[in-house]
């Protein structure tokens, strides 16, 4: 199942970084639970909920232009799947770029995102967050 997981990972990825929002989010669980270490000062840390989910998502759309995500490399762990990303913006406003590499663990049950936990500043922390050690 854990290929599987990978695989379910690489459609979010690629429906996100075209604007298909909609198709991200099908993969999430409707009770996900999304927590981002590097959160901006403004937005919770944690939210469960594909709403709450999407009101996050809302703030980077009306922050950032060209935002996406790159996919680095994905790591198999199991029910959970981790990613080295960059993600890349541009300031609406500001035109302040954005380049920032994450590692991100995406737990997944019944080929569904159920936690999430984004912004590790190295693989090693993320790795053992998911159960396995570098």
């Amino acid at each position: 199942m854990s290929q599987e997981n990978v695989e379910i990972m690489r459609r979010i990825s690629a429906s996100f970084n075209r604007g298909d929002r909609d198709g991200a989010l099908a993969h999430y669980h409707p009770d996900v639970e999304w927590r981002d270490l590097q959160h901006a000062p403004d937005t919770p840390e944690s939210v469960h909920g594909l709403s709450a989910l999407s009101l996050i998502w809302n703030q980077w759309e009306e922050a950032f232009d060209e935002f996406g995500a790159d996919i680095e490399e994905y790591i198999d762990a199991g029910a959970c799947v981790v990613t080295v990303t960059r993600w890349r913006a541009k300031g609406k406003e500001s035109g302040l770029a954005l380049d920032l590499r994450t590692v991100d663990v995406y737990e997944l049950a019944n080929e569904k995102v159920v936690r999430v936990t984004m912004g590790y500043t190295d693989k090693a922390a993320a790795l053992k967050a998911a159960g396995l050690e570098e």
